[in-house]
């Protein structure tokens, strides 16, 4: 039985798709066909594997929203079925034209590539909280000043309050390092996520050098 969601081996290819009901999901024999693979599975994305599941869906909404904005990543389309198989599998593009209203995404996963996941998730977490500590300062500080006028208080430090100042400061604060965060997580997707034959070529050419013969390229593919 499978332990973890990539396996003995610590590494397989992860396809995550959205159905309201599994019979709208491709037929595994379809699969096979499609990725020229042996064998493969379907699992819930909320069954045993939850978390890794969960944490691939929310690095994949941030990077396609922008994350900035935690609603929208909260909000953003995730998976509810994933189809796990052997490592290192390319994409079809006939396959992701013909699914493409249930196909997410692709991944080529290993454990290492998860335990990247899950520090970069928590900063975008973190700067999440460290936003929200201070982008409602302009509004509270407006609604005590109401309050204090309406109790006949004179104190300047609550009626004086210079708030456009304050704006200016939490109308761009921490949005660099959302910046930052969605650059590294935007990186790590490049790495894993699911390429065709030909896009993997192309990158492995970069990787190495244009003047790549095609029979190395072949090589290295297989």
């Amino acid at each position: 039985m499978r332990k973890n969601l990539l396996g003995p081996d610590g590494k397989a290819t992860v396809i995550l798709f959205v159905a309201q009901f599994e019979s709208q999901l491709p037929k595994i024999g379809e699969i096979k066909r499609f990725l020229k693979i042996s064998d493969g599975k379907y699992y819930s994305s909320f069954g045993n594997f939850e978390n890794a599941v969960s944490a691939i869906d929310k690095a994949l909404a941030i990077v396609r929203t922008g994350g900035v904005e935690p609603d929208q990543v909260r909000h953003a389309k995730t998976s509810n079925y994933v189809f796990v198989t052997v490592a290192d599998v390319h994409s079809d593009l006939f396959m992701a034209l013909k699914h493409s209203g249930h196909l997410l995404a692709g991944f080529n996963l290993t454990n290492d590539a998860l335990k990247q996941l899950n520090p970069l998730l928590q900063r975008w977490r973190n700067i999440c909280w460290m936003r929200d500590q201070c982008k409602h300062w302009p509004g509270v500080l407006r609604q005590n000043i109401n309050e204090a006028t309406t109790m006949g208080l004179s104190d300047p430090s609550i009626l004086r309050v210079d708030i456009d100042a304050i704006a200016r400061i939490t109308q761009p604060y921490a949005m660099g390092a959302f910046a930052q965060v969605h650059a590294e997580l935007s990186d790590w997707y490049e790495r894993y996520r699911w390429r065709t034959v030909q896009e993997a070529s192309e990158k492995l050419k970069e990787k190495v050098g244009s003047d790549l013969s095609p029979e190395i390229v072949d090589e290295q593919m297989a």
